[in-house]
């Protein structure tokens, strides 16, 4: 499928672009910024006017009612609703109930969120469990099961 996005401010980070222009995408893939090839034919235009067009935005502290609240289903809603929204990325804070601090339940959370997402999903590792202050946790396991 090939889009066109018309007129939006386009905000790349990585390249330091920022300012009114057209966005033409093939198949998912950006192939043009700005001027868009004259043989370019869209299957869908978008007028993106007094809009912000973004390769996706992070938030870095997405309060995810999982690991702990499994049985409501909420995960599948949320990433919905994050993706919606332009938000790509979520960071994950490990004051979860129960707390971030054993690698399965790292483990369990990527899982969950990878089967039912685009948006990737970032834990936070704790650094003590439970958050008490007192032991330190397995940060070198719980960084091999996904913690960032």
């Amino acid at each position: 499928m090939k889009i066109l996005i018309k007129n939006g401010r386009v905000i790349d980070p990585a390249s330091d672009f920022d300012q009114r222009a057209d966005v033409a995408i093939a198949d998912g893939t950006v192939v043009a910024l700005g001027a868009v090839p004259a043989d370019f034919r869209a299957d869908r235009v978008l007028e993106a006017a007094d809009l912000v067009v973004a390769p996706g935005l992070v938030d870095l502290a997405a309060r995810l009612g999982e690991p702990g609240h499994e049985h409501e289903g909420m995960l599948e809603c949320e990433l919905a609703a994050a993706a919606a929204g332009g938000v790509t990325s979520l960071v994950c804070p490990p004051d979860t109930d129960p707390v971030l601090d054993e690698p399965g339940l790292v483990e369990m959370l990527r899982s969950r969120a990878e089967r039912r997402s685009a948006s990737r999903v970032f834990p936070l590792g704790a650094l003590t469990r439970g958050l008490a202050g007192e032991a330190i946790t397995e940060m070198t396991a719980l960084a091999e099961s996904g913690c960032v």
